[in-house]
């Protein structure tokens, strides 16, 4: 999969920008808040809804503004082409109206959206996904299993449904407003739902820890790097199990549950931990240690998709390869004769990118892509 057109309208700071790009690698130039970013924050808003800069979309609409629109068009290995946008649109009021389209026609919403052209993107901000806490860890097996079967968005909506709901009547139970007969339902979609995460995170992060220990060998050199998926549910090994496991470990905890009003147990607590060397990355690395270590984990997302969906996602680098050395660069870039599409931005020429004379150049600024 690689993106071959971009259209922007009022997005960050293009006012309208056209851009075809070809298969293979394809780089950014420019200076730093030239726009490099937005270019590759827009081709991930597109496939997967969602920003990876904000949670704020109305911070994607130029200044003075009141509508953006991102388009782009994706090919697959296959040839077949696929037409994705992302409309916004600011309303009275300052409430912000979202559309989403795949091949011209409007969707409901991110579940038909998300799975239709994988990407995977690393950027500055991604150290967090080592140094910060376990929801950001869990928000990362959230957003790549999304973009791998559908049906595990479907079931991470239910289960924080029934959470919030279960967690609710748990409060009302220590407040002696319900009996614990209200929770039972609750429990059970908990129950079901919460199994099903748990076994899709078990086997994602048994394959992303494959590939992140070859590829932290290629890039980092020194310590192994391992993963390990801390969970309530983490021994079982199918669906009947798992539920099993996890109604035992309610029960279990049942009278506690109903004295601090809170479920205590399930998928929304799990962690993934990342060591090196057999320490933990995100107390005992350093920043250079850990920016490495969530470089490879994003860069085994890359091969565990066409693993489980055989299709090459687009991978987006931002700004990742300037501290790295030129040995550790190119093995990052090599990684690009197992994609379609490789896209990288850059405030200078590295000699790992002055190597590529099969990439395609481009130069960012004031607002404008030229190719170079």
């Amino acid at each position: 999969m690689y993106c071959h057109h971009l259209r922007l309208h009022n997005f960050r700071a293009y006012r309208e920008l056209v851009l075809d790009l070809p298969p293979g690698l394809c780089v950014f130039l420019g200076p730093n808040a030239a726009g490099k970013t937005s270019l590759l924050e827009a081709m991930h808003l597109v496939a997967t809804t969602k920003s990876p800069r904000t949670t704020n979309d109305a911070e994607l609409i130029c200044w003075g503004e009141t509508v953006a629109r991102a388009e782009a068009a994706f090919r697959s290995r296959e040839g077949r082409t696929l037409r994705l946008a992302v409309g916004l649109q600011k309303t009275a009021g300052e409430a912000l109206t979202k559309r989403l389209e795949v091949n011209g026609e409007v969707v409901a919403g991110a579940r038909e959206v998300v799975s239709l052209a994988p990407v995977v993107m690393f950027g500055p901000d991604d150290l967090s996904l080592v140094k910060a806490g376990p929801g950001e860890r869990r928000r990362f097996l959230n957003t790549a299993l999304a973009q791998l079967q559908p049906r595990y968005l479907d079931d991470l909506v239910r289960y924080r449904r029934a959470l919030r709901q279960r967690n609710e009547l748990l409060k009302g139970l220590r407040e002696g407003g319900c009996d614990f007969a209200a929770v039972q339902p609750w429990t059970e979609q908990l129950v079901r739902s919460g199994a099903a995460l748990a076994l899709d995170r078990k086997r994602f992060v048994a394959d992303v820890g494959r590939h992140a220990r070859e590829l932290h060998a290629a890039i980092g050199g020194g310590e192994e790097l391992t993963l390990t998926y801390r969970s309530d549910l983490a021994e079982a090994d199918g669906q009947q199990q798992a539920e099993e496991l996890f109604r035992a470990r309610l029960d279990h905890l049942a009278d506690l549950e109903a004295r601090r009003g809170v479920t205590l147990v399930g998928p929304h607590r799990d962690e993934l931990v990342v060591t090196l060397g057999g320490f933990p990355v995100r107390t005992f690395g350093s920043q250079g240690q850990q920016r490495t270590a969530a470089l490879s984990l994003k860069l085994a997302q890359a091969r565990v998709t066409q693993e489980w969906t055989r299709e090459p996602p687009l991978l987006l680098l931002d700004d990742c390869l300037s501290e790295l050395d030129a040995t550790r660069a190119r093995a990052v870039l090599k990684l690009e004769e197992e994609l379609d599409g490789v896209v990288v931005t850059s405030a200078k020429l590295d000699p790992a990118l002055a190597e590529r004379t099969d990439a395609a150049r481009f130069h960012v600024g004031e607002g404008e892509v030229r190719s170079s």
